[in-house]
């Protein structure tokens, strides 16, 4: 594969007025010095906290906003220095949907769909079979007439893919797009987009701060943090061995993980065996695992944690109740060593009685009368 984007040294520094006392202006460097490729035919996500920098690096991708620094080349064409009458015609093959679908109120459906077509000059007889084909690809042929305000989120989401993919883009640019939708609907959504991929060959880039949405359907994932690529490769490989702490902070939030100290308390105290928590993944799944202790004659159940799907390969964290002999389980544990994390959990004791602060007793609302 190709790259159909590339960021070659990219900044964007954004002036920032000081007091009028001062007058001083100071850069606000929102992307710094990004170096990406972007495969084509792939579905990238684009994670990060607010403020990391995500929307500004969008808007660079289709021209918004030119880079300060550095190079942004879209299918082949540095469009960093592009006139504006150019740019509108790179624009025409980058597809965008947003978190608040930003529909036309006054349109109906097909309104909407046929917007961008209308101002593309698409002769007459061909906007209204194209509108109609698209409505039917996203599943809402059947609103066709309503207004936006007559549909659900969901629904206003799906014409929003619909005009985006009027004129037939390379790209497809999805800004937090599901951030405002109800879980189930996330779920339809991100299918429709992962439709996109596989049957149109349309790139999609996602962006999103839910890692969830990442691991769902995204081939390769980009952290950033404060205008930087801290992390970036396949979703698998990050999710599996994330390497910054921004990423592995992402990361626990979508992948079942160690249990917390208190859990552990907990667990300790309705399982007397020893408790030790297991990466999960392609290289140790749960039947090598149970395999494993079962060889060399220890008892275990699973009492804590799970597993998912990332790109059709498991992983997560299950915590383990082992028993039997203490040399039969550090025999079992140190065969997973070779292959997984393993990770034995030790109760935290609750304080002793003693080592509680003392505070003062209350004072007697009549004290001092």
């Amino acid at each position: 594969m190709s790259a159909i984007v590339s960021l070659r040294g990219v900044s964007k520094l954004f002036p920032v007025q000081g007091s009028k006392r001062t007058q001083r202006t100071e850069a606000v460097r929102a992307v710094d010095d990004v170096t990406l490729d972007i495969e084509e035919g792939t579905v990238v996500g684009i994670v990060g906290y607010s403020g990391a920098g995500k929307s500004t690096l969008v808007r660079l991708l289709n021209g918004l906003e030119r880079p300060t620094e550095g190079q942004v080349f879209v299918k082949g064409q540095d469009i960093s220095s592009l006139p504006e009458g150019e740019l509108r015609k790179v624009r025409a093959g980058i597809g965008m949907i947003f978190q608040q679908f930003n529909l036309l109120k006054s349109r109906t459906v097909s309104g909407n769909v046929a917007y961008p077509l209308k101002v593309a000059g698409w002769p007459k007889d061909k906007i209204k079979p194209r509108v109609d084909e698209l409505l039917e690809f996203v599943g809402i042929a059947d609103k066709a007439g309503s207004y936006p305000r007559r549909l659900s989120g969901g629904q206003q989401q799906r014409v929003g893919i619909a005009r985006a993919l009027a004129n037939a883009p390379d790209i497809l640019l999805a800004d937090e797009a599901t951030s405002a939708l109800d879980p189930e609907t996330t779920r339809d959504v991100l299918r429709l987009l992962r439709r996109i991929n596989k049957e149109l060959g349309t790139t999609v880039v996602v962006i999103t701060h839910e890692m969830h949405v990442v691991r769902e359907i995204c081939d390769t994932v980009v952290m950033m943090e404060s205008g930087r690529v801290v992390e970036a490769g396949p979703t698998y490989s990050v999710f599996a061995d994330p390497q910054s702490d921004s990423t592995q902070r992402f990361v626990s939030t979508a992948v079942h993980g160690t249990p917390e100290p208190d859990t552990v308390s907990r667990l300790s105290a309705a399982h007397p065996g020893l408790l030790v928590s297991i990466g999960i993944s392609e290289t140790a799944p749960t039947p090598l695992v149970a395999a494993t202790f079962e060889r060399h004659g220890v008892g275990s159940s699973v009492v804590f944690g799970g597993v998912t799907e990332i790109q059709n390969k498991i992983l997560g964290t299950l915590t383990y109740e082992l028993t039997g002999s203490a040399a039969a389980i550090d025999a079992a544990l140190a065969d997973l060593g070779d292959v997984t994390a393993v990770e034995r959990q030790i109760p935290t004791a609750a304080p002793a009685e003693s080592a509680l602060p003392h505070l003062p007793a209350p004072v007697p609302a009549n004290a001092g009368e």
